[in-house]
């Protein structure tokens, strides 16, 4: 019987690297955006998630104890003081965060500036690099909070006497800023990254940035880029949740409410 040996190959060592640098090419250019793709849409659905709870919550408040405007909230600056003068803690916020949240499981509250840490960062930014001087140095006038799925909320009372006017219609009269950062501590406390705003007024919750023309005084266009000089990322809450992406986060020049709604439209 003849036996006949079976040839075998194989791939030489340096066919091997090559399809490993091959592949490790294709990995470094694909999951950086498959990462950015998930967090997006992380981040989408953690805020829609948050309004409409929120939204919720607003209606059993209104319907205990009425309008926000009947709640007779104190302006910022009133709270208690220490011996130095400075304010740790915030009368109107508390009055805010203990019936808008009430029907909300807050898993830690600091509702004294002094023990802020334990529940937040120490500053936040604005998409442009810029410190976002509304929530950081406030400390003493807002309060801050950590909801069961980890974002962290806070709540500042408004400026002036009964209501802070930041634009027309439902935003002509507001009585509260509520921020929701959807992954908590974590970097990059950044508005229209992680980090989002949303008024307190007598027709309900408004997320920032709103659709209807020139009716608030964070416009989606003007204020959603990095590029833009005030307030940048802050007028980003809206389009978010009703358009479901972060696309100005990569053509923000491209998109406008009354045009495009996404990069590749």
């Amino acid at each position: 019987i003849r036996l006949f040996a079976l040839k075998r190959t194989a791939f030489t060592l340096a066919e091997v690297l090559i399809t490993l640098a091959v592949i490790g090419i294709v990995a470094a250019m694909t999951i950086p955006n498959l990462v950015q793709s998930y967090q997006e849409k992380e981040t989408v659905a953690k805020l829609k998630k948050f309004y409409s709870t929120l939204s919720q919550s607003y209606l059993f408040a209104v319907e205990k104890y009425g309008a926000p405007s009947q709640w007779d909230i104190p302006a910022r600056h009133v709270g208690t003081t220490d011996e130095e003068g400075k304010a740790f803690f915030s009368t109107g916020g508390n009055l805010i965060k203990q019936r808008l949240f009430e029907n909300m499981k807050v898993m830690n509250d600091c509702s004294d500036s002094r023990v802020l840490d334990k529940c937040y960062t120490s500053e936040v930014y604005y998409l442009n690099g810029q410190l976002n001087d509304e929530f950081t140095n406030t400390k003493g006038t807002q309060v801050v909070g950590i909801l069961a799925d980890g974002s962290v909320f806070t709540v500042l009372p408004h400026v002036g006497t009964g209501y802070d006017n930041r634009g027309s219609g439902a935003l002509s009269k507001v009585f509260g800023l509520i921020s929701i950062d959807t992954n908590g501590k974590n970097p990059p406390n950044t508005s229209g990254k992680d980090l989002f705003l949303f008024y307190l007024t007598d027709l309900g919750i408004v997320p920032a940035g709103t659709k209807a023309e020139n009716n608030d005084n964070l416009p989606f266009e003007k204020t959603c880029s990095q590029s833009a000089t005030y307030a940048a990322g802050a007028g980003c809450a809206a389009w978010v949740i009703y358009n479901e992406n972060m696309d100005y986060l990569k053509c923000p020049d491209e998109l406008s409410w009354s045009g495009k709604h996404k990069c590749s439209d």
